[in-house]
């Protein structure tokens, strides 16, 4: 088909235009990427300060304000299992400077809130995996059993309390998991973190507590919690006399807390690649490496497309125990 020449100039400005206008928005990409951080950072820890999820975020802004160049500034908002957080950061201007530092409640809070305002999958990006921490099952010094065996026996003779670090944590839903699987009753008795819920512990104000080990090992040490089981694949060095779950034969199933980064979806690429790049180049830094596994973490790297993978399974993987432990909604 022959255009007019005044049509065919209209095309060939329209198409300059349009090229000039996407190389415009690549180089304004690369320039903000380039000057990228130019003030602080705000990490939001959607749980107290003192739990396990703070501890790990501490370690990890160090090293990335180190890298960075600007100050990488933690600010604990705690309540609500994280959504409070969470929420916080899905609206907050997606510009790299608002980050938020979570674990597996991204995954399991959809499946057990009604009326949450964020959505895990559209929301966020994934920047960084950073650490995990196996789970510990430990109780009072006051209450009698010595072992799994001892306590599942208990809970058939009486309905137990147990204190995680929150409503849809995973810890809560483990718990219901390995009281599923033994045919017994276990009361969740929800706190805002890790730090309260073992206050409550260590005061015997509950059972029993499901939680991270790494905050607990003091207090094991000292007599103060006694473990009764760990939840990782092999025992922890933390707590060489614990015993896995799979030794004592009450749930032979593997469970780690993650924790990890994530900015708003709307995050200009060309500054999620430079989070992504940096954090990846802080996990390998091995004094952090070896600073979170003194204090109970296990740092193994993934790439951020298999963090998101992984944020994905585990969605799937609490679905079927929300479904079959029959989990009411809040």
């Amino acid at each position: 088909m022959s255009y007019p020449f005044r049509v065919r100039a209209s095309i060939a400005t329209t198409r300059r235009r349009g090229l000039l206008l996407v190389a415009s928005l690549m180089f304004s990409s690369l320039a903000w990427s380039q000057a990228y951080p130019g003030r602080s950072i705000k990490m939001v820890v959607p749980f107290p300060a003192g739990g396990g999820a703070d501890v790990a975020a501490r370690a990890f802004s160090d090293r990335l304000s180190a890298l960075l160049g600007q100050p990488v500034v933690i600010d604990n908002k705690p309540g609500a299992s994280g959504n409070i957080g969470a929420e916080m950061v899905a609206r907050s201007p997606a510009d790299g400077y608002t980050l938020l530092f979570g674990n597996e409640f991204l995954a399991t809070n959809p499946l057990l809130f009604r009326e949450i305002r964020y959505d895990t999958l559209k929301d966020f990006v994934p920047i960084a995996k950073v650490a995990s921490s196996a789970v510990a099952i430990a109780v009072h010094p006051s209450l009698a059993p010595r072992n799994m065996a001892e306590l599942i026996a208990l809970a058939k003779k009486q309905p137990l309390n147990y204190a995680s670090p929150g409503v849809g944590t995973g810890p809560h839903l483990f718990g219901q998991l390995i009281a599923l699987n033994a045919g017994v009753t276990f009361n969740n008795i929800p706190y805002k973190g890790s730090a309260p819920a073992m206050a409550d512990a260590v005061g015997g104000q509950v059972d029993f507590i499901i939680s991270t080990l790494a905050p607990m090992v003091p207090y094991l040490s000292s007599g103060k919690l006694r473990g009764m089981a760990v939840t990782g694949a092999k025992r922890s060095p933390h707590a060489p006399d614990i015993p896995t779950l799979a030794e004592t034969g009450s749930v032979a199933q593997r469970y780690d807390v993650w924790y990890g980064v994530v900015a708003p979806a709307a995050t200009p690429p060309a500054i999620v690649a430079k989070l992504q790049q940096s954090a990846a180049q802080v996990l390998r830094d091995p004094e952090l490496v070896g600073k979170l596994r003194a204090a109970g973490y296990e740092v193994e790297p993934i790439s951020a497309d298999e963090f998101g993978a992984e944020i994905r399974a585990d969605m799937e993987r609490w679905t079927r125990v929300v479904q079959e432990a029959k989990i009411q909604r809040e």
